[in-house]
C-alpha cells in the first residue's frame, strides 16, 4: 500500500466556505474535550457557548476584530505575513493622548478648535503611526529581504514596552488616583452616544434595547467597518492594487517581469495594511478606553492575534471575513465566560482560540491537498 499527498490542482467548490465552518466546529470540539478534563460541566459550557454568539456584548469584539482582520487580509493576500497588530494597534494611541490632553486640552489648551477637527486628527495621525509602524518591517522585508514574521512579532513588544515608558513617564497622568496610567481624554472628544437605560420586565423588549445600547454606544465603529468594507471590496474589484494584491500572493516573480517595482509594492501593501489597524486603534482609544493604561501587554484583550485568526479562517476571502470575525468575537466571549480552576482570562481564551487554529490547520490540509491510497 501506497500513500501520496497532493496538492489539489482544483480548488474544492465552496471550498472556503466549508472549511471555515469545519475549522470552528473542530475547534469547538477539542475546546470541550479539553476544558472537560479540567472538570468543567460541558452542558453548561455549551448553553454559554450559544449565549455568546447572541449576547449583544459581542459588538465592540466583532467591529474591532473585523476592521483589524481587513487591514491584515491585504498584507495576507499579498503573502505578507503581518502579526503586527498588536504592536500597531496601541502604538497608534499614543497622538490621540498627546493630540486630546496636550495640544487641544480645552481645560489647559488657550486655542479654541472645534472637536470634531480635533478627532479627525486623532483618527488620521493614528493612522499614519501605524502605517509607519508596519512599513519598518515592510521596509527590511523589501530591501533586505528579511523575514517580515519575526520582526512584527518583535515590534509587538517594542511597541508594548514604549507605549508603558510613555504612560508611566511623559504622558503619566495627574488626575488619577494614584492609578499608574494616562489621564482620561476630555469628553467632547469621546465618540458614544450613550441611551438611558430602561427596563419594561419584558426580556424581549429588553434584549432589543440592549443590542441598540451597544449600536449607538460603538455607533464610530460601526460606521468604521461599514466604511473599511465598501474599502476594501472596492480595492480588490475595480483598482490596479488590488489586483497586484492578488497577483503578489501567488506569482511575485510575473510582477517584477511585467516592470512593476515589487519592493515598492511591498512597502506599500505593508504600510497599508498598519493604517487600517492604526485607525482602529485611534477609535479604540476614542470609544472605549478614553485612556492609556499601564502594563499595556497585561491589559490587551488580544485583537492583534483575534484579527489574524478570524483573517485565516475567512480563507483570506473578505466577503467571508465578516462571518469568521464574528464567530472568533463569539468564541472570545465563551472563553470569557467558562471559568476554568487555576487559569485566567488570557490563558482561558488562548485555549479556544488554539483550539480553532487546530481546527483550521486540519481542515485547511484538506481543502488544499488530497491523499490517495494505492
Amino acid at each position: 500500500m501506497k500513500i501520496t499527498i497532493l496538492k489539489r490542482k482544483k480548488e474544492l467548490k465552496y471550498g472556503a466556505v466549508i472549511a471555515s465552518l469545519l475549522s470552528i466546529l473542530f475547534g469547538i470540539t477539542i475546546y470541550l474535550v479539553i476544558i472537560g478534563l479540567f472538570g468543567v460541566n460541558l452542558v453548561e459550557a455549551i448553553n454559554i457557548l450559544g449565549k455568546s454568539f447572541i449576547s449583544p456584548t459581542i459588538m465592540k469584539d466583532f467591529l474591532i476584530i473585523y476592521v483589524m482582520g481587513c487591514g491584515l487580509l491585504l498584507s495576507f493576500k499579498a503573502s505578507l505575513w503581518n502579526i503586527g497588530g498588536e504592536g500597531q494597534f496601541y502604538i497608534a494611541m499614543i497622538p490621540g493622548i498627546v493630540i486630546t490632553l496636550l495640544l487641544f486640552n480645552p481645560e489647559t489648551s488657550s486655542t479654541t478648535v472645534p472637536a470634531f477637527i480635533v478627532v479627525l486628527l486623532v483618527i488620521i495621525t493614528g493612522s499614519v503611526v501605524g502605517a509607519v509602524w508596519a512599513a519598518v518591517a515592510g521596509t527590511l522585508k523589501a530591501f533586505m529581504n528579511i523575514d517580515e514574521v519575526p520582526v512584527t512579532l518583535i515590534l509587538n513588544y517594542i511597541a508594548y514596552y514604549l507605549v508603558n515608558h510613555l504612560v508611566s513617564g511623559p504622558l503619566k497622568g495627574k488626575k488619577t488616583y494614584g492609578y499608574l496610567r494616562t489621564d482620561e481624554i476630555p469628553g467632547i472628544y469621546r465618540l458614544n452616544i450613550i441611551l438611558p437605560i430602561t427596563r419594561t420586565g419584558n426580556q424581549f423588549e429588553e434584549a432589543v434595547y440592549s443590542f441598540l445600547t451597544q449600536v449607538s454606544y460603538y455607533i464610530a465603529l460601526l460606521v468604521t467597518a461599514i466604511a473599511i468594507s465598501v474599502f476594501t471590496w472596492w480595492l480588490f474589484k475595480y483598482t490596479k492594487l488590488g489586483l497586484y494584491i492578488k497577483i503578489m500572493g501567488s506569482n511575485p516573480e510575473y510582477l517584477y517581469a511585467t516592470g512593476v517595482n515589487t519592493k515598492m509594492l511591498t512597502l506599500l501593501i505593508m504600510a497599508l495594511s498598519g493604517s487600517i489597524i492604526g485607525l482602529s486603534g485611534s477609535l479604540y482609544l476614542l470609544v472605549e478606553w478614553g485612556r492609556i493604561p499601564y502594563g499595556i501587554q497585561s491589559h490587551t484583550p488580544g485583537y492583534g492575534y483575534l484579527a489574524i485568526l478570524a483573517s485565516w479562517l475567512s480563507m483570506l476571502d473578505h466577503r467571508l471575513l465578516p462571518v469568521s470575525a464574528y464567530l472568533v468575537a463569539g468564541l472570545r466571549n465563551t472563553g470569557l465566560s467558562i471559568k476554568i480552576a487555576g487559569l485566567g482570562d488570557t490563558e482561558q481564551t488562548l485555549i479556544i482560540l488554539g483550539s480553532v487554529l487546530l481546527g483550521y490547520s486540519i481542515t485547511r490540509f484538506i481543502a488544499d491537498y488530497e491523499v490517495k491510497i494505492r
